[in-house]
């Protein structure tokens, strides 16, 4: 049993108030580039055996869920005896910048469009201190053997694919609100492309934990 932002998982329960809608072409983009900076820190299973789960896995989902611990509770009844519940969710709150060296103008512009983003995030409900509670979240949940890493990449290439796509999908929201003028989104968009910029991702925060 597995869920994933690209599926929309989180959208219903956001409504109109989800910010990266799915269905528009930057989306599959967006996937992309999600899978190539953070698969490669996932774990496997073998399919699932009847009447219960070995595996449950969400990423970038319940952060955008309002009820997410009605969500996270369903997860861990759908677990067997001895089944593992992994989470996985953006904390951009213990790193907030596109670009930590911000060593000039284009990787300063680069920072305020991200904190303009986190706001809009925010408005629409989402907890952008969610992913270190998970933890926590996990052990209250009552599963044991509970983990949990971060990760975060810097300069990959697929770090660029993300922040495009996010970027020209959002544009319009960012401008509307105030945030940043066309003109700032199109220099920044050109500063991404020039491959100039140390672009990163907000923190990675992987939980799991196992149901006795």
């Amino acid at each position: 049993m597995a869920a994933d932002s690209r599926d929309g998982s989180g959208g219903d329960d956001a409504g109109e108030g989800y910010l990266l809608d799915n269905r528009q072409t930057e989306a599959g983009e967006r996937f992309d580039a999600l899978a190539e900076l953070f698969d490669p820190v996932n774990v496997a299973a073998d399919p699932p055996p009847a009447g219960g789960f070995d595996l449950v896995h969400a990423r970038l989902v319940l952060v955008h869920v309002s009820d997410r611990a009605e969500a996270l509770r369903r997860m861990v009844r759908a677990l067997r005896p001895g089944g593992r519940l992994l989470l996985e969710d953006a904390d951009p709150g213990l790193q907030p910048l596109l670009c930590p060296d911000e060593s000039g103008p284009a990787q300063r512009l680069a920072n305020r469009l991200r904190s303009g983003f986190r706001q809009l995030m925010a408005e629409r409900g989402a907890d952008l201190a969610y992913g270190r509670t998970l933890p926590r979240l996990l052990r209250e949940a009552g599963l044991a053997d509970v983990r949990a890493d971060a990760y975060f990449p810097i300069t990959s290439p697929a770090c660029t694919v993300l922040e495009s796509a996010t970027v020209r999908q959002i544009r319009g929201r960012l401008v509307a609100a105030g945030l940043a003028t066309d003109e700032e989104i199109e220099r920044h968009l050109a500063n991404v492309a020039s491959g100039t910029l140390d672009l990163t991702t907000a923190p990675m925060v992987s939980a799991w934990g196992r149901r006795p």
